[in-house]
């Protein structure tokens, strides 16, 4: 099954199955300007917020479903604002580029089984949109499966198995991309690997014991050892972090650039992960001290 044929499956219909939120000025700003892009075998579709197509050869399969299901793909575009919002801190950590009149939003549909989507999230100038598409700013992914909103265990599984994907896609390009790929391998590559694996392998071990969707449904007497759990996740993450952001900028300084825009990714899936804790972390805190920051 392609991308086209999943999405059909959803045709003249409107995804329901999310929360309600109310959007912050930020969040209508990124809806707005909110793209899809979608990869099929002829090539690559873009399409504009009100679903013209801007780059891309003529698919008349595509452009009739396009054209025939705004409701659907302006649900979709919710369903992944909302799945942002409540699953990480891609949005708010993005601000400073999302939050530029000129900026807009790019998200690349990538179908991986039945309903179940990788999503990667860019940004680009409006005014260099056609003219230098290649040059757009990637921020972050998510994976989604349009048939079920909420995650077990707040999302942290999903993340943490992503990883292993990415670490395996890093050493496999690094091996094909860097010049000397002997000076990196020891002191980089393997222990960046190593990390990762260690990382997972904890985080699973942890995660398995709070199998909630959301906050809320943490038993108050179980919300001391999830906090645990998560911040020791999130330091396993920091160092991984730190090792990679020291092997990016030598990458840098030694003008690897076939290869440091792959590892660059990763170090942004990274920090989006830490923020995305850190978040959860913040709201627990409050929840245990039962100190109310706001009040209805």
């Amino acid at each position: 099954m392609g991308t086209l044929e999943a999405l059909s499956e959803f045709k003249d219909k409107k995804l329901d199955n999310f929360p309600e939120i109310v959007y912050s000025n930020l969040y209508k700003k990124v809806m707005a300007s909110f793209h899809f892009e979608f990869q099929l075998d002829e090539g690559t579709y873009l399409f504009s917020p009100y679903h013209t197509l801007l780059i891309g050869e003529d698919h008349p399969e595509l452009l009739e479903f396009v054209s025939n299901n705004d409701a659907f793909l302006d649900s979709l575009k919710k369903f992944l604002l909302t799945s942002l919002f409540v699953y990480s801190a891609l949005i708010e950590e993005n601000s400073y580029y999302l939050s530029n009149p000129q900026s807009i939003m790019i998200a690349r549909l990538i179908h991986k089984r039945e309903a179940r989507f990788e999503v990667k999230f860019y940004t680009h100038y409006d005014d260099e949109l056609l003219t230098n598409y290649k040059d757009k700013i990637y921020i972050g992914r998510d994976f989604i499966n349009l048939k079920k909103f909420e995650r077990k265990y707040l999302g942290l599984k999903k993340y943490f198995l992503s990883l292993i994907e990415q670490n395996d896609k890093i050493q496999d390009r690094a091996k094909q991309k860097l010049r000397y790929f002997n000076d990196y391998k020891e002191p980089y590559l393997d222990e960046i690997n190593y990390l990762v694996r260690e990382a997972v392998s904890d985080a699973m071990d942890r995660i398995k014991f709070f199998k909630e969707t959301k906050l809320a449904d943490i038993p108050n007497a179980n919300l001391l050892e999830v906090l645990d759990s998560i911040l020791y996740m999130l330091n396993l993450m920091i160092e991984l972090r730190d090792l990679t952001q020291e092997f990016d900028n030598k990458l840098r300084i030694r003008e690897e650039n076939d290869f440091v825009k792959y590892l660059t990714k990763f170090l942004k899936d990274l920090i989006d992960g830490i923020r995305y804790m850190r978040k959860l972390s913040c709201m627990m805190h409050l929840r245990i001290s039962k100190y109310a920051i706001c009040t209805s």
